[in-house]
């Protein structure tokens, strides 16, 4: 399957979450596949079926971790991914988990991305559970501000910190709190963004959101969009743009900082150039690096500033120079979210779960 016809049985699938259908079964778990270069597929771990794919996973540590997609399921490991536990499924059909987050073994968030569009009101967007994952409610209640419709990405700054931003194809809202999840703010982003996929702070002040300049749930806005990356300095108060793509029909899709000074940005879309974006200053400038041309890309994960992975559809592709060359690890489908541990140890989320280790 081409790139372009990949993502467009991603949008597909993505827009089919809105179809009123029979629940689906729980993912049953997958043969075992790898490893290939330190890469292996977890055999225990759920398979997410047809062309869907597990949209988000969050490890507190080397073997507590959380695993949910837009079907509304839950699953938890307690072992580094040997065995999962299915804890439970919302409500399908109204509930899309699209990212999850965790402040310790039983405290945790996640966000909908309420891929019904206007169906479910904006009170929807955020949930948090109590009990390591068995329980959620909906708290969006608690969010002051502007309407938030939807949540695609999550950071987890600290027991007290939570950062969130939303949807991919708008509106465009940065969503924190700090006061461990009792009362949460939320800030428009419109005129620097249409949408947001991606969060990721240094610390409580430093930070970039990422997304598209345009886009929305309309083609042509989708062909007329651009990459764009949006910085903060102090908390989320106030956002600059940082880079916008010359090219169209394009949008960020996830963030990684290796470094203080060296970060990655993935971009898809309609128009793919193949290019993932780069940073060699903290962030204050980014260039585009051709990894394979036409290609468009999810998830990404670096262990250090030269080494690391992006996720296409079909495959990894992988890099020990910084992104001045990249090899097809062929293997690893449909990754959407990396998780990076330390130096040796990375999780990742696509058909099933994936790990690396050194």
């Amino acid at each position: 399957m081409t790139s372009r016809a990949a993502f467009a049985v991603a949008i597909l699938s993505l827009l089919s979450c809105g179809e009123t259908r029979p629940p689906a079964p729980p993912s049953p778990s997958p043969p075992v596949v790898g490893p290939v270069q330190g890469w292996a597929a977890l055999d225990a771990s759920p398979l997410s079926p047809g062309n869907a794919r597990h949209d988000d996973l969050f490890f507190l540590d080397a073997l507590n971790g959380w695993l949910v997609n837009t079907r509304a399921e839950v699953y938890r490991t307690r072992d580094g991914g040997s065995s999962w536990d299915r804890l439970t499924r919302l409500v399908e059909g109204t509930v899309f988990l699209r990212c999850v987050g965790f402040a310790s073994l039983d405290k945790g968030w996640a966000g909908n991305i309420n891929a019904t569009q206007g169906t479910i009101p904006p009170d929807s967007s955020l949930f948090e559970t109590e009990d390591g994952g068995r329980t959620w409610a909906n708290i969006s209640t608690r969010i002051a501000g502007p309407p938030v419709v939807g949540l695609c990405g999550m950071r987890v700054l600290g027991p007290r910190t939570v950062v969130a931003v939303g949807r991919w194809n708008g509106p465009a809202v940065f969503v924190k709190t700090t006061d461990g999840g009792r009362t949460w703010s939320s800030r428009s982003l419109d005129g620097l963004a249409s949408g947001l996929v991606d969060v990721f702070f240094f610390n409580e002040q430093d930070g970039f959101a990422v997304g598209g300049l345009g886009v929305s749930i309309a083609e042509a806005d989708q062909r007329a969009s651009r990459t764009v990356i949006l910085a903060t300095s102090d908390g989320g108060e106030t956002w600059q743009t940082r880079y916008t793509s010359a090219g169209a029909g394009q949008w960020a899709w996830k963030i990684d900082f290796p470094s203080d000074r060296v970060g990655y940005v993935t971009t898809e879309g309609p128009s793919p150039e193949g290019v993932i974006l780069k940073t060699d200053d903290g962030g204050a400038t980014w260039r585009p690096i051709v990894v394979a041309t036409g290609a468009a890309f999810q998830g990404v994960g670096f262990v250090t500033p030269s080494m690391g992975w992006v996720a296409s559809f079909p495959t990894l592709y992988a890099t020990s120079d910084g992104g001045a060359s990249w090899s097809s690890l062929r293997f690893g489908t449909r990754i959407n979210r990396m998780r990076v541990l330390n130096e040796g140890l990375v999780y990742a989320c696509g058909d099933r779960v994936y790990r690396w280790a050194r």
